[in-house]
């Protein structure tokens, strides 16, 4: 329990390495994680997907949470209640741009940070999305709203079942739950070149949400210690076969540099 809510966590695996937290994309639940799990739990270590305050899952919110301030706290207190002093963050498009503001807000706990598309944080939006998607559910054709949709995620690799329950459960929210969190931001120079935590970004070689190259050079340009990777072809979506392999070989990366 946070001040701003309930918030439902769900774990897999277990270990004694540090273990990984993820923070899914708006208008998702941590069911988008399911084809990852295995992956980052492998060697020894816990995965716990945390269900966020203000989404269409089982968490269930008290309070408002109006800025990247509150949703840092938030995350303090989930992670707090976790008994998680340290610990590899990972998010997913707005997930991405939650684990950002959390590495400049609340760095203490935070082993590494990956991010794959995080909206608004590196460069602005694409206009052509925000046209897109404003045409969209403005139209109110199901055929149109869904075709849009599998577009913008691209070809993950999922099984169709998964990619199709993923679909479902995006439409339905996006047409029928109010998001209460804020939209994301773009991050400042100064909060990038705070973050000291060892960053993975991650991008889609054919997203329509940003300019991945842009977004790329702007990380490399601020961001410490980072590492990144434009992946060919991808969309907004995670590409499975991409992200099981180079995530957790960043991760061991990082406790190999530490000698943990």
């Amino acid at each position: 329990m946070t001040r701003f809510g309930r918030t439902r966590v769900h774990t897999y695996g277990a270990g004694e390495r540090i273990p990984v937290v993820l923070l899914h994309g708006q208008n998702a639940t941590p069911a988008e994680w399911a084809p990852h799990v295995v992956a980052l739990a492998q060697g020894g270590r816990s995965v716990l997907a945390v269900d966020r305050v203000g989404e269409p899952g089982h968490s269930s919110q008290k309070l408002p949470i109006d800025s990247a301030d509150d949703t840092a706290a938030w995350l303090e207190e989930t992670l707090e209640g976790l008994g998680l002093d340290r610990l590899h963050l990972i998010g997913h498009s707005y997930g991405g741009y939650v684990a950002l503001q959390h590495a400049v807000r609340a760095p203490g706990r935070i082993a590494s940070v990956t991010v794959y598309e995080p909206p608004r944080a590196l460069v602005p939006l694409k206009p052509g999305f925000l046209l897109g998607a404003i045409a969209g559910f403005l139209s109110g054709s199901e055929s149109f709203q869904r075709r849009w949709f599998t577009n913008l995620i691209g070809d993950t690799g999922v099984n169709s079942a998964e990619a199709e329950a993923g679909t479902r459960l995006a439409l339905d929210a996006i047409r029928g739950f109010r998001i209460r969190l804020p939209q994301p931001q773009r991050m400042s120079d100064d909060a990038l070149r705070s973050i000291a935590a060892p960053t993975l970004v991650l991008l889609g070689g054919a997203d329509r949400v940003l300019d991945s190259r842009r977004a790329e050079a702007r990380a490399r340009r601020l961001i410490r210690n980072v590492s990144t990777e434009i992946v060919p072809g991808a969309g907004h979506g995670i590409p499975v076969e991409i992200f099981n392999s180079r995530v957790p070989e960043f991760i061991y990366a990082v406790e190999q540099a530490a000698g943990v």
